[in-house]
């Protein structure tokens, strides 16, 4: 029911898979014994890593894009790629909001 869900998304295969890959850790970390620790803040941290060095990315390629000697083809491929950046941020805030959920 979740792959379905995510397949009419509109999110690219490749976050569709996070997003399973993502819930299958959820389901095992609820399932966890209060021996096992999860360390949501470490969690937490390394997300807003991630997201750090895509926004940084996301910031050359505007860059890039600002420039009136760029040829069109080149704005087209880095109006796709600003794209998936941000549909790779827009994911990894989610699993942040899920992450700080769990504790």
């Amino acid at each position: 029911m979740l792959e379905q869900l995510l397949k009419s998304s509109g999110l690219s295969a490749r976050n569709q898979k996070l997003w399973v890959d993502l819930h299958e850790y959820i389901r095992l970390v609820e399932g966890m014994d209060n021996n096992d620790k999860f360390d949501a803040t470490k969690v937490r941290g390394a997300l807003f890593a991630l997201i750090t060095a895509r926004l940084e990315d996301a910031h050359e390629i505007a860059v890039k894009g600002q420039s009136s000697k760029t040829d069109q083809n080149l704005i087209s491929q880095l109006t796709s790629d600003l794209e998936a950046h941000l549909e790779e941020i827009q994911t990894l805030l989610n699993a942040s909001a899920i992450v700080t959920q769990l504790t």
